[in-house]
């Protein structure tokens, strides 16, 4: 990337789960990837969220 570069993200939900150890909350991951103003692919990661869950009513 150089400067004066525009930049785009795309994330996709990979996995999710409830967490084993606090019942009121579930593990997200998510893939993440940047694109420069070419659609060229110039960071990947994966994040992993430890996200409160609310009720299903």
């Amino acid at each position: 990337m150089r400067p004066g570069d525009s930049r785009s993200i795309r994330t996709a939900v990979r996995a999710a789960r409830l967490s084993r150890s606090k019942p009121d909350r579930g593990l997200v991951h998510t893939g993440i990837e940047v694109l420069n103003q070419r659609g060229e692919v110039v960071l990947t990661l994966t994040a992993m969220n430890l996200l409160r869950r609310r009720d299903a009513d």
